[in-house]
């Protein structure tokens, strides 16, 4: 019989940073710095802004992102310490991915 991980860190990962538009926002914030809502719109393809705002809220109470000073649509987004340790599994990430795009 097997028996159940309690905390397994790749279920947390995935709770965090798992679903489309989150690891797409993340990408945004790495590759172009920080960002105003409606930049983010505009770089983050086809998202809604009621997904973005949601998003949004979600990675900054995991703390992976901060919203700056500024009022409304003037406050910038950027990542925290935590959110740009993110970095290296994104590149391995592309790297995947590339292999992936090539292998059909």
């Amino acid at each position: 019989m097997h028996k159940a991980v309690k905390k397994c860190p790749v279920e947390e990962a995935i709770r965090v940073i798992g679903g489309k538009w989150k690891l797409l926002v993340l990408r945004s914030l790495l590759l172009n710095g920080p960002q105003r809502y409606n930049e983010l719109l505009k770089t983050v393809a086809a998202i809604s802004p009621k997904e973005l705002t949601r998003n949004l809220r979600e990675l900054t109470t995991a703390g992976l992102v901060v919203r700056g000073s500024g009022q409304g649509l003037t406050a910038q987004y950027d990542l925290t310490r935590l959110g740009k340790g993110l970095m290296p599994t994104f590149k391995e990430l592309l790297t995947w991915g590339k292999r992936l795009a090539g292998s059909h």
